[in-house]
């Protein structure tokens, strides 16, 4: 899957926001908080579509280099 990063600006009230959502996650950075509910978004959307409720996640760590 290709994906592309962009940049947004936004304002002191939303980055507030957002602050005190990633403190509430314990996430790394509010990028993290975006791609969150990002991806909440996403699967209310599928559900509203489709009726089928998304499964659980798996979690893979993909920051590790390999040997």
């Amino acid at each position: 899957m290709q994906t592309t990063e962009t940049q947004v600006e936004i304002s002191a009230e939303m980055e507030h926001h957002l602050e005190l959502l990633r403190q509430a996650y314990r996430l790394p950075s509010t990028t993290a908080v975006l791609e969150l509910l990002i991806s909440a978004q996403i699967d209310r959307s599928v559900y509203e579509m489709t009726g089928i409720k998304p499964g659980p996640k798996l979690a893979i760590d993909n920051t590790l280099g390999r040997s």
